[in-house]
């Protein structure tokens, strides 16, 4: 069985900085990458933000440095995927690419309030993809968001992400109203959006077993349990 690792991007900051809970998903990759006898990490995410250098070439740029000291030939780009689905879709190419034939294994890194939706996409992505045996191990990292909720642990969840009313950069939001967008996502869009892409077949058990988790999350940030996650170091 070939294993791979692939970490998702995350938009990067208007001055094209990195946002910790990029850093963090690369702290976990290079710790999988580390305990999976140096399995190959597909680091997935076009240039979103417009900053110049697209999320995957931020990534592999921390990657080879210190104290990550990740050997490049074992780092593989994708730098044209521009949502969670393209980040399915070009993931899979690479690992058949490079493994041709063989059984697949992926650990999926991304933040934690992001992994319930990107699984589902995987898994989504990968039945369509005739890939369906893809053993798929979701990874969480800590995203490091500031705690905006626990002191108001009653407010009702926000549904309304209209440009003039949310901060504009995603990278200030805090935890709770991440998990919000996660949740608004999967109930406005996700389905319609996978079928736009041509996958209109898709296992109900994937997106109910999201929304379920994403909606604990909530309730853990509601308690403040997230405020208290060291973020991993840079």
């Amino acid at each position: 069985m070939a294993t791979f690792i692939a970490c998702l991007g995350q938009a990067l900051s208007p001055d094209g900085s990195i946002p910790i809970a990029l850093a963090n998903r690369v702290a976990l990759a290079a710790e999988l990458h580390r305990t999976h006898g140096g399995a190959p990490i597909v680091l997935s995410g076009a240039d979103v933000s417009g900053v110049g250098m697209s999320e995957a070439q931020a990534m592999r740029n921390i990657l080879l440095a210190a104290p990550h000291n990740v050997n490049p030939e074992n780092l593989l780009l994708d730098e044209s995927a521009r949502n969670t689905i393209e980040n399915a879709r070009n993931t899979l190419a690479i690992m058949r690419k490079h493994a041709p034939g063989q059984e697949l294994k992926l650990h999926l890194v991304t933040s934690e309030f992001h992994c319930p939706r990107s699984e589902y996409i995987f898994q989504n992505v990968l039945d369509a993809e005739g890939a369906a045996d893809v053993a798929i191990n979701a990874s969480p990292a800590p995203s490091g968001l500031h705690d905006d909720i626990s002191d108001n642990p009653k407010k009702p969840m926000v549904t309304d992400f209209k440009v003039d009313k949310i901060m504009k950069d995603i990278n200030d939001w805090g935890i709770f109203l991440r998990l919000c967008h996660e949740h608004t996502l999967m109930e406005v869009k996700m389905r319609r959006w996978l079928a736009d892409y041509g996958i209109a077949k898709q296992d109900p058990k994937h997106y109910d077993r999201a929304v379920a988790q994403i909606l604990a999350m909530v309730e853990e940030a509601r308690q403040g349990r997230f405020s208290a996650a060291e973020p991993k170091s840079r």
